[in-house]
């Protein structure tokens, strides 16, 4: 989106949502501290959000009907570009780490060895990495794992533009339709195995977040109807929402809600109503410039993390410094190093990159 289509809640609220995923990645079971999962719900976050953002830039943010503002192709090129040329970089980074902790580094810490084990130094794997073919396994860069649902939602998407499907419902229904029916599909041992063989993408579009893609689109066109919540219910949905949600699963109170949809259904909706928060006090809450600028490098700062973290940690441990410091200590080091190297590869790296190659596409 160029700066007149803006929603700078929106940016605002990636950045959180990206803060909350480094934040559960942190490695402060060093100081004896067991970190909950529960921090995964920022990459539910970024999924609405994208499900929100993808209609916005096909239709222009005016409407929800009618001939899209772009092709199918120019809009499946555009969207690679924006997530690819980054994450193949890092992910060459990733292989070098897996080097180092292979044949240079001694004594490697539990999460170098976790996150950058010598079976990620493979061509093979690499390739699979970067094409989001690897079916079986995660990829190289770990958290990459999340651009593999977004890649393909990006292809269905784009699917639906090349063959003129032009209303925002019927493609927020059809995807969701499609998601259901690749999920029943591969839950039955003997369709799964069969189909599997002949069409791996199933593996991916079977999994019940990509839900979460279809709840974006359902948020788009709210978003063009004008139905908004009123302020005083947006702030204390964003205030209280994430709280919320911490205590009903940490208590095990929704836990076994939904079995496998569990995620979309409750991970999903609390994000679902985060977003919807955010977007209603578009225009009535003005956003801080930093926070705008930080949610800029919102993908940067969760690429990074993914690649520097367990360094960090593994120096952190070596040089002792969990001994002598307090886990607020290296809790804010830790989150000031992780936006600091994401806006910087935002700013120098992540944007020359996308003039590049926006001259081409």
């Amino acid at each position: 989106m160029n700066n007149k289509q803006t929603i700078y809640n929106i940016q605002v609220l990636r950045f959180f949502a990206a803060l909350i995923v480094v934040i559960a990645h942190s490695e402060i079971v060093m100081y004896g501290i067991r970190m909950s999962t529960l921090g995964g719900v920022g990459v539910d976050i970024f999924f609405i959000i994208s499900g929100f953002i993808m209609p916005f830039i096909a239709y222009g943010g005016k409407k929800a009907d009618g001939p899209f503002n772009i092709t199918a192709t120019k809009f499946f090129l555009r969207r690679v570009a924006r997530i690819l040329p980054l994450y193949i970089l890092l992910t060459v980074c990733a292989v070098y780490v897996a080097y180092l902790v292979s044949y240079q580094i001694t004594a490697p810490a539990r999460p170098l060895l976790f996150w950058f084990p010598s079976e990620k130094i493979d061509l093979i794997y690499f390739f699979r990495s970067i094409t989001f073919t690897h079916w079986d396994k995660g990829p190289i860069l770990g958290v990459g794992w999340t651009l593999q649902f977004e890649f393909f939602f990006y292809a269905i998407f784009s699917i639906f533009i090349a063959i003129g499907v032009s209303k925002i419902e019927k493609i927020e229904i059809a995807f969701a339709t499609i998601v259901i029916i690749c999920n029943v599909i591969v839950s039955n041992d003997f369709s799964a195995n069969i189909v599997k063989s002949y069409f791996p993408p199933i593996e991916v579009i079977s999994q019940p977040v990509m839900i979460e893609f279809a709840l974006g689109m359902f948020m788009y066109r709210l978003y063009i109807s004008k139905i908004f919540l009123n302020a005083k219910t947006a702030t204390v949905i964003l205030v209280c929402a994430l709280p919320l949600f911490y205590i009903l699963e940490k208590n095990l109170i929704t836990t076994h809600v939904g079995d496998l949809w569990h995620r979309p259904l409750i991970w999903g909706a609390f994000s679902f109503y985060i977003v919807w928060a955010a977007i209603s006090l578009e225009g009535k809450v003005k956003a801080p410039g930093i926070l705008v600028y930080f949610g800029n490098a919102s993908y940067c700062i969760y690429l990074m993390h993914g690649l520097f973290t367990a360094l960090l940690a593994h120096w952190w441990e070596k040089l002792g410094l969990h001994q002598h410091t307090n886990v607020s200590v290296y809790l804010a080091f830790y989150i000031s190093f992780s936006i600091t190297s994401g806006c910087l590869v935002h700013s120098f790296i992540e944007k020359k990159l996308a003039i590049a190659i926006r001259r081409f596409i």
